[in-house]
């Protein structure tokens, strides 16, 4: 007995001499199949039922008839096979028409939406400084009195500076520091004396030493000196005073004294690259000379740390100068860094009075003097 069935890996129609269960080998995709439980049973080709000789006449004609509807019913069973595989890949691979029709819309969509988008032109990048300082008036013009005659002087960096190098034009935007803070940070004071204030502009300019008018005789006083100097944004119109009185009192120093310059604002302060004490040789002076010409004015006004790091520096002597106000926490700091009063510290009021009272304690605290420093010793400063 032959069966009838569809191949289950390719879907064509196969005729096999096995019995349902069975597995074959399709000649079509050469994969095994097994003979499902369903199949049709038939006669092979070339096979004649045993029927009744008075039967065959009358039964040929319908099997002949019977024959030919199914074979033209399997011819439309593989065509209708063969459709439906191939749309059946085309559904799995290919998008509908809807799909494609919908996905076209969406991009002319959004090609019109970025073409009609108004164009936004970017404002360019401003640079703005601003320099933060207090609430207090400045030297608004670098003017001298008409009868005071300006020498020549040393440029930038030079042994000797001159009066040329405090007289200069000044621009809004200072330029930004160059004095980089990444050493180790040293600890610096400076100012001796009595407490008293001292008046006048002796020592300055002529060969006596001292910082401002403040100090002893070069060659004569403590060893070890650190000057710790205001450079806040208020000092930025007048910085230029202090840098060249700064330079002259180093450069009178002799070989055998030791110095130190740290600049304070708000934040870390600014010190010399040696970040310690060093001995008044020529080379380390010109070395100070360039570092103090490369300071700018910027900043609150804030000596805390730069007070701790000038103690660190083990100095005999330091110079506090400032134009503002300091907070009175700044006269226990003081106290609690001088322990057994072994450094003096002279203080410098520059041109504004407005921190005198504490300025004058800490000067009185520790052993040292007090100077004012006005306009006027600013011009006496230019004829030295």
């Amino acid at each position: 007995m032959a069966f009838k069935f569809r191949c289950a890996k390719c879907g064509k129609r196969l005729t096999v001499n096995e019995s349902p269960g069975s597995e074959v080998t399709c000649p079509h995709c050469n994969q095994v199949t097994a003979v499902p439980p369903d199949a049709e049973p038939t006669e092979l080709p070339g096979t004649v039922a045993a029927v009744a000789p008075e039967a065959v006449a009358g039964t040929e004609t319908a099997e002949a008839a019977t024959d030919e509807k199914k074979e033209g019913e399997e011819e439309e069973e593989e065509e209708e096979g063969g459709v439906d595989s191939a749309m059946g890949w085309l559904a799995l691979y290919l998008p509908s028409w809807g799909t494609s029709f919908v996905l076209h819309i969406l991009v002319v969509i959004l090609a019109i939406f970025i073409g009609w988008a108004p164009f936004v032109e970017q404002a360019p990048f401003v640079y703005k400084s601003e320099v933060v300082s207090t609430n207090k008036p400045k030297l608004l013009k670098r003017q001298l009195p008409k009868n005071v005659k300006i020498k020549e002087g040393s440029g930038r960096g030079k042994y000797k500076p001159g009066p040329s190098s405090i007289v200069r034009i000044f621009t809004d935007n200072p330029f930004p520091d160059v004095a980089s803070n990444n050493l180790a940070q040293l600890e610096v004071i400076g100012v001796g004396g009595g407490g008293n204030q001292i008046g006048g502009f002796e020592g300055l300019g002529n060969g006596r030493g001292g910082f401002f008018g403040v100090g002893t005789d070069a060659s004569e006083g403590p060893r070890k000196i650190v000057y710790v100097v205001d450079r806040s944004g208020s000092m930025t119109d007048s910085i230029d005073y202090v840098k060249y009185e700064l330079k002259r009192s180093i450069g009178e120093l002799p070989d055998d004294k030791e110095f130190h310059v740290i600049f304070y604002s708000s934040g870390p302060p600014v010190e010399m690259p040696t970040r310690r004490l060093v001995n008044a040789t020529e080379r380390n002076k010109q070395l100070a000379f360039e570092f103090v010409d490369g300071v700018i004015a910027q900043g609150e006004t804030d000596p805390s740390k730069a007070l701790e790091r000038a103690f660190t520096c083990g100095p005999e002597l330091i110079y506090l100068l400032t134009d503002g106000e300091f907070d009175r926490q700044i006269i226990d700091l003081c106290k609690r860094l001088n322990t057994g009063g072994k450094v003096t510290i002279h203080t410098i009021g520059f041109l504004y009075k407005t921190g005198e009272e504490v300025l004058k304690q800490i000067a009185t605290d520790n052993g040292g003097n007090y100077k004012f420093v006005s306009e006027a010793d600013l011009a006496a400063l230019s004829q030295n």
